[in-house]
């Protein structure tokens, strides 16, 4: 079941990641939009799908709200200092380090994982074919100091897919409830606090109320449908190194998307990958969905 999510996920992913490119959004606006969409439309559901979680679900809120706007900004910063293409080459990382970082926070699954070997070495290696796959189809050189500036963020985000989980102990029963009341509740943050780092910052705010900007950020309300369907994911699975792993066949659906359907601003990175990288990337993801169902 987490498979179908994860899967469904990526694909929402992709058509994000496409519509992005078209509208071209500026950064400042962009985070703002993201964080004010997605709360504007689900807070209504919230006040229909109402319930009262426990202290502990909104604390973890209120830290990835934080956190996600942090992770925001020191990755704009990372992708003008060191380019996009690097960045995205190193973000693999994150599903080892979540991987482990999930082994130390529940050691129970190390006796789980120790109980049939085989099984888990399969599964361990299926995840490092995926990462070895989208860091290699990129082709990209990565330096040393771009991996001491972004491994930090990449801790980060292991640390923000694991509080995903976490925060799925309080979804028995009330799964949709609970996915609304993050994406509002992240949302407002996320907003709010993107906000006033832009008043602070002398950005032209009147351009959050110009209507072909609003027209043109509409696209991330997919987002928002993505972190509904990544909720749904991280309930189902055993790991959540799992879920992002299986995220980054994103690249397949761009690839399909940059073949069957014409738009005006084509992903060229995408056009030239060794559809080696591909394969590997397609069966690992299988082997991976097989072995943990």
């Amino acid at each position: 079941m987490w498979f179908i999510f994860a899967l469904l996920t990526s694909l929402l992913y992709s058509i994000y990641h496409i519509c992005n490119q078209e509208s071209k959004l500026k950064a400042e606006i962009f985070i703002i939009y993201r964080g004010f969409f997605a709360a504007l439309v689900a807070t209504p559901l919230i006040m229909i799908y109402h319930h009262i979680f426990p202290w502990q679900f909104y604390a973890i809120v209120l830290f990835q709200g934080v956190t996600i706007s942090y992770m925001d900004i020191k990755y704009f910063h990372a992708f003008h200092k060191f380019g996009a293409e690097t960045v995205n080459a190193i973000k693999p990382l994150t599903v080892l380090i979540t991987f482990t970082l999930w082994l130390l926070l529940v050691p129970t699954m190390i006796s789980t994982y120790l109980a049939n070997p085989l099984r888990s070495v399969t599964i361990i290696a299926a995840l490092s074919a995926i990462i070895y796959a989208v860091m290699n189809y990129r082709r990209q050189k990565i330096g040393k100091e771009s991996l001491k500036s972004i491994i930090p963020l990449l801790f980060l985000s292991s640390i923000i897919d694991i509080s995903n989980k976490i925060i799925m102990e309080y979804a028995e029963g009330h799964l949709l409830t609970l996915t609304f009341h993050r994406v509002a509740l992240t949302g407002w943050i996320i907003g709010f606090i993107n906000l006033f780092l832009s008043y602070r910052q002398n950005i032209k705010l009147k351009e959050l109320y110009d209507f072909k900007n609003i027209r043109q950020g509409s696209f991330i309300l997919i987002l928002m449908l993505s972190m509904i369907s990544i909720n749904f994911a991280m309930y189902y699975t055993p790991n959540p190194a799992y879920t992002s792993a299986i995220s980054y066949l994103s690249v397949v659906w761009i690839m399909l998307i940059n073949k069957f359907i014409p738009y005006s601003h084509q992903i060229k990175q995408y056009q030239n990958i060794k559809m080696r990288w591909i394969f590997l990337l397609l069966i690992a993801a299988m082997i991976l969905a097989l072995t943990t169902q």
